[in-house]
Order: structure tokens, then sequence, then C-alpha cells
């Protein structure tokens, strides 16, 4: 049936341009409030925080919906699962444009991660159909995730554009725009046929669905907002903690009760699979700085985010190398540890060298041969993992692998999170009590700094009553800026500490394993 989707006459460059365009509106969803999070903050008069659990809420509906996802995919036609997928994105962006309500827009985000499931398993399935079954593994997964890994900084590329020009809620109009021509094309190239034989919509496991989903956005909501609720001194999140443990309990009781589980626990006795999720998950963790990158350059060195187009066309150029070579090494057989030993080693020379970018003074051409070297380890990264993690379970339970595996993803992105909000609260804070420790009016640095500004200020024709403010409000200012370069140079560190134990363990944990094992086979007691 996956031969035939596709129209006889249709050439095979037709086939790849529909491909990538019934992935287009799956890339908006997943980067759009990661890549525009300042519009988006004003716009709803939402925190950080709140834009970034509604991201972590479409994906914890996409992670716990997928082995749903397996079976309506059996079920239901894909032209038709397809075209379902883009009506309920289609009416959630139109919400979304309309309403500034925040309950609002955390539903409809939440939903959006339903049509996402749709749009990216549909794609799968075109992806390897058109590859032979030998490299269809390699090249689908590097073809499929490397344009995701490309989402964040070509959907930030994109919404820039658009937003210098147009209002905020215009953004949603363009996005069902972008939906319009794999919509076309999908109608014309394509045959109404199934991939796969249909299988009824029986014992659908709902219970273990709302468990899972459940038991993931609490997670969520206790890492993105814990260090700004003081973690679980706050009876709010000792609640969902023990929510989070209950639905978790009941959830594995379930699965290993019944005879056809949602998700398949039993791959946690394989150590390879072990091991692969939490390289996964240390891969989302390490992966997720450039956050700070665009912050500090937006924030500090006042760059417009239009400005940043070469910035991000460097990083998308360094990801799609990064796929490009790893997937040859991998069909090339080459060795999975030098691989990823090589892709976190990258990572690791990024993170070093933005340790000493950070300063007031910088241009956007420092930032290219850095952006690009985090882009070429990202790409280069994620298809040997998950290489990695299928080939380690036994091929009959290598399907269920990818239900556990985004799992693993979500909870990378969310410990990344938890992670960079401790800094952004708790560091910042402590580093901008010590400045004001020092920087009072005693000190005569303060008072030498604060007649430079007022002089300056002065100069530009202000009274020195206003001059005196402006100036004592730039000392301030100063100050802020000051918090947040030690609290972003701070959060490096231990970015670079945590990539050089992780790298190290990769290269040379075989060998120290083996030395140490080595002694206990030859000890022979008296």
């Amino acid at each position: 049936m996956s031969v035939s989707f596709f129209k006889p006459w249709v050439p095979e460059w037709l086939i790849r341009l529909t491909i990538f365009l019934v992935l287009i509106p799956a890339l908006g969803i997943f980067a759009l409030y990661f890549s525009n999070g300042a519009e988006t903050i004003g716009y709803y008069g939402i925190e950080p925080a709140d834009m970034q659990y509604s991201v972590v809420l479409m994906y914890a509906l996409l992670v716990a919906i997928l082995p749903i996802d397996d079976r309506l995919s059996k079920y239901l036609k894909p032209r038709t699962y397809f075209l379902t997928g883009v009506a309920i994105n289609t009416l959630t962006y139109f919400i979304c444009a309309s309403s500034r309500n925040v309950t609002v827009f955390m539903v409809c985000r939440f939903i959006q991660g339903l049509s996402c499931a749709a749009f990216c398993s549909i794609s799968l399935h075109m992806i390897f159909s058109r590859l032979r079954s030998d490299r269809a593994r390699v090249i689908g997964y590097s073809v499929f995730y490397g344009t995701l890994q490309v989402s964040i900084p070509a959907c930030a590329l994109f919404c820039s554009w658009i937003l210098h020009y147009f209002e905020f809620n215009h953004l949603f109009y363009f996005l069902v725009l972008a939906e319009v021509p794999g919509v076309v094309l999908m109608l014309i190239v394509t045959n109404h046929v199934r991939f796969r034989k249909k299988i009824p919509l029986y014992q659908l496991d709902w219970a273990s669905f709302i468990l899972y989903a459940t038991m993931l956005c609490l997670t969520g909501y206790i890492l993105v907002y814990g260090q700004q609720l003081n973690w679980f001194s706050s009876p709010q999140l000792r609640w969902f903690l023990l929510l989070t443990l209950g639905s978790g309990f009941f959830f594995c009781l379930r699965q290993y009760a019944l005879k056809r589980p949602l998700i398949e626990l039993r791959l946690f006795r394989f150590s390879g699979f072990r091991n692969g999720l939490l390289l996964l998950m240390a891969y989302y963790f390490f992966k997720g700085t450039t956050g700070n990158v665009y912050a500090y350059m937006q924030g500090i060195l006042l760059v417009d985010p239009v400005h940043l187009t070469p910035v991000w066309l460097c990083n998308i150029a360094g990801i799609v190398m990064g796929m490009l070579v790893a997937s040859r090494m991998v069909l090339n057989q080459t060795g999975t540890r030098w691989i990823l030993g090589s892709g976190f080693l990258f990572l690791l020379v990024f993170h070093v060298w933005m340790y000493f970018l950070f300063s007031r003074v910088a241009n956007t051409h420092q930032f290219l041969l850095p952006m690009w070297i985090q882009g070429f380890g990202t790409g280069a990264l994620f298809v040997p993992i998950v290489m990695y993690v299928v080939s380690s379970v036994p091929t009959a339970m290598a399907g269920t692998v990818s239900f556990i595996g985004i799992a693993a993803r979500f909870m990378g992105l969310c410990g990344g999170l938890a992670f960079a909000n401790y800094f952004q609260l708790y560091a910042k804070s402590i580093h901008y009590n010590k400045f004001r420790e020092q920087f009072t009016d005693i000190n005569p640095m303060r008072d030498d700094m604060t007649e430079q500004f007022r002089q300056h200020f002065l100069a530009r024709g202000s009274d020195m009553a206003t001059a005196r403010q402006l100036a004592e409000s730039a000392t301030r200012q100063l100050m802020q800026e000051q918090t947040m370069l030690r609290a972003s140079m701070d959060y490096y560190t231990w970015m670079i500490v945590g990539l050089s134990i992780l790298i190290t363990v990769i290269v040379a944990g075989p060998w120290i394993k083996q030395q140490v094992l080595r002694p206990r086979r030859a000890f022979t007691p008296y």
C-alpha cells in the first residue's frame, strides 16, 4: 500500500517537496513560542515560565498521544488523518489569534500536541516509504529529525521577519497560510489509500493515556515553576508531586497488568536501552542552552531579532552539516562511541567559547562560528543516539522504543528548563545582592561611574536634575546587566563541567569498566 500511496506520474522531487510541506505545520507547533518568547510574553501578558510551560503542555500531549496515534494511523487513511490534524491546528491558531486569555492559550497549546502527532506520524511514514530497507532507518531518521532540529532557528527566522512588519496575532494567520501548500499537494499527488492494514479502534487504553498525560503535565509544571515557587516549600508543588507519584505508580502498575500495555515498560530491563535514554536526556539537556545566547544578544547587546538572521542561518547550516556527516558515519559503521564523543566535544567547544564571549561589548559576527559549531554538534548527535537506543533492544520490541524515547526527550527538555530557570532566578539574585553590597554610595567606583553617566546626559542637553536621575537609572541598568552576565557565565560553567564528565564517560567508560572487572575475574580466593 505504501508504494502506491503516491500517484505513478508524480516525480521524485515533487514527492520530496510534498513531504517537506506536510512537515512544515509540525515545525511551527514545535518552535513557535521558543523562537519569539519575548513577543509572546508581551502579547498575552504572561511570565517567561508560563511561555515555557505552554511548550511543555504541547510536548506532554504529543508524548502521551503517540501510542494512541499508532492505532489511529492504522485505522484512518493518511489523507483523512492529515486533514483532521490540519483542521484542529487551524482552529487553535484562529482561537489564539482572537483571544488573549491565558487559560484559552494553554488549552490550545495542549490540543496542538494532537495535530503535531498527526503531522509527524504521516511525514515519517511517507519518508520511510521512499527509501530502501537497508538504509531507510538511518536516512529516514536523519531527514525527519534533522528537519525538526532545524525548526527552532528556522521558525525564529520566519517569526522575526513577520513580527518586524505585522502585529503578533497576524503571525497565526501566516502559519495557517503555511499549511495550504502541503494540503493542496497532498490531495493532488496521493491516492486515498492506507499505509498499513486497517485495524479497528477497539480496546484503546484511554485510562493509561489519562494517567500518562497527567503524570507528564504535572512533572513539567514542577520542573518549570519549581524555582519560582521555591520548590517543595510550596504546598501547591507538594500536592502536585503527590499526584505525579500517584499517577505514575498506577500507570506503571496498569502497564505490567495489561496484556497489551500502552507503553512496554519491560524495555527497561535492557542496560543498553537505559543508557541510551540517559544519553538522549543529556543531549536535550545540553543542546537547549542557546536561549541564553539569544537573550544575551537581544537584552544586553540590543540586537534586533531581524539582525540575528546570520546567526540563525549559521546554526541551521551547522545542524544540516552535522546530520549529513553523522548519517554517513553511521552508514559506514563508524564506532558509535567516537561519533557521540565527537558530537558532545563540539557542544563543549561551543560552551567554552561562549563563556569567554559574554561581555557588554561584542559583535554579532563573533557568534557566527560558535553557533555553527553548536549546530554541528547538535546535528551530529541525534541520529547515532536514536540508532543506539533502537539497536539495544530485540527487533520484535523495537516498534515501541520511540514511545519511551520521546518521553526521555521530554524529561531532558524539562530538566534543561529547570536548570536554566535556577540560574535565571536564584543565581541571578545571588550576584545582584553581591553587586549591591559592594556597589554602594560610599564606593568611589560608583561615584565615578555615576558621574560619567551624568556628564554624558548633560552633554546631550539634559538639565542637572534630569541628568542625575538618568545617571542613577543607567547605573542600576549596568548592575542588572552585569548580574545577568555573571549568572549566564555560571550557567555555562556548569554545562562545561557536565559535558566534560559526559565525554570522559563515553570515551573512557568501556576501558575503565574493563580495568575494574578484570581483577575481579582474575581473583582466586584462598
